[in-house]
């Protein structure tokens, strides 16, 4: 479905008909071709006014909801799920590591991190094992890097070190700097 008739008209999916008539009115007078400055107001009226006329008709908007919820169903993008909203940096390994799980050694390509406060953790069958410690620091002053293509200039940045592999925090995501030399 391209293009949503609520978000159009700026209303939530359970908006009562006064509230589209309102919303439609406000709209349409703001963006009427023959009064609106706006470069695109002929095709936002347009819009405005296919919006209006699914969802002022209860047979027409019902079978729009039904529709919206099918192809939401459809499109629906995973959410971040309850250790995502746990942790304070979030990456997946790709090369494959090692751990010792339950008295066994794992091998694990594309092994998901978690950093929690001053502990990593992996999700491993729906759990999390933690596998130690990290050692956190703030470099003082100014660094720069280079991060899909686009400089980024640090003030004060938040660096971690584990498992001797040294991370500097961008926007929120840990970004490997230094790579250990022990392996």
């Amino acid at each position: 479905m391209a293009q949503n008739y609520y978000e159009v008209l700026g209303l939530d999916a359970n908006a009562e008909s006064d509230e589209i008539i309102k919303a439609y009115r406000s709209l349409a007078k703001a963006y009427h071709p023959d009064t609106a400055t706006h470069p695109n107001a002929k095709q936002l009226f347009e819009k405005i006014s296919a919006a209006y006329s699914v969802l002022s008709d209860p047979e027409k908007r019902s079978a729009y909801d039904r529709e919206l919820n099918e192809s939401s169903k459809e499109e629906e993008i995973p959410e971040s799920d309850e250790y995502s909203l746990m942790a304070d940096y979030e990456y997946t390994c790709e090369k494959e590591e090692h751990f010792l799980i339950d008295g066994a050694e794992v091998a694990m390509t594309g092994a998901r991190h978690l950093i929690m406060g001053e502990r990593e953790y992996i999700v491993y069958d729906d759990g999390l094992i933690d596998i130690g410690g990290k050692l956190s620091f703030k470099v003082e002053g100014p660094e720069r890097y280079l991060v899909d293509g686009a400089e980024k200039v640090l003030l004060n940045s938040d660096h971690f070190i584990q498992k001797g592999d040294e991370y500097v925090v961008i926007d929120g995501k840990p970004f490997l700097v230094r790579k250990s030399d022990e392996k």
